[in-house]
């Protein structure tokens, strides 16, 4: 097993413009737990969800893809996503509940991420943020109660600087509230599929949307369904046990079980990418790299049953499967040969894009707000 399919991507692409409306520059921002993934008018990017604040002076030069984040009102600096996931050892303590909580939009942390998020996505679009408009989405389960405390937290002014590598940029935007859009977070993969790259409607768009479809999108945190039969939405359910952190939590109990190595969430993003855990021998000073694959394949395993079966009420009604969110991606073949027999058509969230499957709910949030706005193709 590849283990590194299942961590958290880290990338910045820059892209010349796409399909836009003069006038509104979108952002398409998808703050999942496993870590921002945005799509907007310049090209898209994703990091994991894990900031560290700095307390010593750098020391060398940043690659080109670190990136650092400074509060310009107090000075304080924090590196984020995969520089600040490198410096964690395997048995470094983490506020987890900071990073994967029910309330974790009014931690400091969530802040960081977000104008990180929003000072790249705005990194080659000069703006004082009257331009801006933010489309997101929450899991069905949260859209009710978590919408205002994320609008809070997006609304008002931001000002701030973002390094990456050697370039710093300082950013003051003030975003309104009737700037942002919050959606059913599956909804965005539907609109994925529904347009191509050029904004354009594909020609199975009607088909999908005249038929049965059930949406399994996998995050980090979470898994959604959205059941769609007749054109109108029969059900939508959040099941906070079956994501991806589940897998991760399952892997590293077994590792400390039969190792004695207790490895934090984030820091198994550093595990995933290598393929092995450390384990040191303090009385002979030893330190041995032992492959955590089967592991990782004995957790997977587990909970990608228990998702499968938590549809299986659904998978008799449906001519659509449509496969979204990272952990979706990791399982698309398991469930592909699994319902093999029942003529169900499988598909990726990433069907019509050329990106992975982890940007199609901020793709779809994208072309929805495009359409919105008056956008025709």
């Amino acid at each position: 097993m590849d283990t590194k399919v299942f961590s958290t991507k880290s990338e910045i692409r820059v892209k010349d413009k796409r399909p836009h409306v003069d006038g509104t520059y979108i952002i398409g921002l998808d703050m999942g737990y496993s870590g921002p993934k945005c799509y907007h008018e310049d090209g898209n990017f994703v990091f994991p969800n894990f900031c560290k604040k700095i307390s010593k002076d750098i020391f060398g030069e940043l690659t080109k893809n670190d990136i650092i984040y400074e509060n310009i009102a107090n000075g304080d600096k924090y590196c984020v996503g995969t520089m600040a996931v490198k410096s964690l050892d395997e048995d470094s303590v983490v506020a987890e509940d900071a990073l994967f909580g029910r309330n974790h939009y009014l931690h400091p942390d969530f802040k960081v991420m977000l104008e990180t998020s929003l000072g790249i996505a705005l990194w080659n679009h000069p703006t004082d943020g009257t331009d801006v408009f933010v489309q997101t989405g929450l899991p069905p389960a949260y859209i009710v109660k978590d919408t205002p405390y994320l609008k809070s937290v997006i609304k008002g002014n931001h000002s701030f600087a973002v390094t990456i590598g050697s370039e710093r940029k300082v950013f003051d935007i003030t975003i309104a509230e009737d700037a942002i859009d919050v959606m059913v977070q599956p909804m965005g993969t539907l609109n994925s599929l529904l347009f191509d790259e050029n904004g354009k409607r594909v020609p199975n768009a009607m088909d999908i949307m005249r038929s049965d479809i059930l949406i399994f999108d996998g995050g980090f945190g979470t898994l959604d369904t959205f059941l769609v039969k007749a054109n109108q939405i029969e059900s939508m359910n959040t099941d906070a046990n079956l994501g991806m952190r589940r897998v991760m939590a399952e892997t590293r109990d077994l590792i400390k079980k039969d190792l004695g190595v207790n490895v934090s969430v984030p820091a198994m993003q550093n595990v995933l990418r290598s393929g092995y855990v450390e384990v040191n021998d303090y009385v002979n000073l030893r330190k041995d790299r032992v492959d955590v694959s089967t592991y990782l394949e004995k957790a997977n395993a587990l909970v990608s049953a228990e998702a499968l079966e938590s549809i299986k009420d659904y998978v008799f009604k449906i001519k659509y499967l449509i496969m979204t969110g990272g952990t979706g991606e990791a399982w698309y073949n398991i469930f592909s040969e699994r319902l093999s027999g029942l003529g169900i058509n499988v598909l990726s969230g990433k069907q019509n894009s050329n990106l992975p499957t982890v940007y199609s709910n901020a793709r779809g949030y994208y072309y929805y707000r495009l359409r919105k706005l008056g956008f025709k193709g």
